[in-house]
């Protein structure tokens, strides 16, 4: 329902601007991605925050922003199931980042790994998010190489601070895991 209002309201700007439909296709979607991730970042962030983790969920809330509308793949079909979906994984997240001990040679193979396959399947249209320009999903595994590359740079210059280094690995690890989540929707 919100999402019929957020795509009525832009295609109401975009006719009035006289916009071709593949700009307006474009507007939808990022208007989509930002307004879902907005409210499950303030939704997220303080259910963490109260636990004492606000630098850990911003990290991990922050590359999943930079990342996953890029790479596609797992959705839900509800923005309620997407939260719990979204607070579970920022869970494992941190809870994977505390427990492990990540040395460079290791995040170095991991965000290898990361990297080689975001190259290979990103992004990833699914039926809840469609995109059907293909210059659109060019530039979208553009986008996502770029700033899993940078992320990738960052966890390595962060060698004094694990955990922080470990939420950055960790958390592009599973957006790649979810990549490959095939799961079918029953209105997708």
């Amino acid at each position: 329902m919100m999402m019929k209002k957020f795509d009525n309201f832009v295609e109401s700007i975009c006719k009035y601007n006289k916009f071709p439909d593949e700009q307006t296709e474009e507007i939808k979607y990022i208007m989509r991605i930002i307004s879902l991730e907005l409210i499950k970042l303030l939704l997220v962030i303080i259910l963490f925050s109260v636990f004492g983790y606000s630098k850990e969920i911003l990290l991990v809330v922050g590359v999943m922003i930079c990342t996953r509308p890029f790479t596609g793949g797992y959705h839900e079909s509800s923005q309620k199931r997407c939260l719990v979906a979204t607070i579970i994984l920022s869970l494992l997240i941190i809870i994977l980042s505390e427990n492990s001990s990540l040395n460079t040679i290791s995040i170095i193979v991991i965000n290898a790994v990361n990297i080689f396959s975001v190259y290979n399947q990103a992004p990833i249209v699914n039926a809840c998010m469609p995109i059907t320009k293909e210059s659109l999903i060019r530039k979208n595994k553009k986008i996502a190489i770029v700033n899993y590359i940078v992320l990738f740079a960052i966890s390595i210059f962060l060698y004094k601070y694990t955990l922080y280094r470990n939420i950055i690995t960790w958390t592009l690890t599973l957006n790649v895991c979810l990549m490959f989540n095939q799961k079918k929707h029953k209105g997708a």
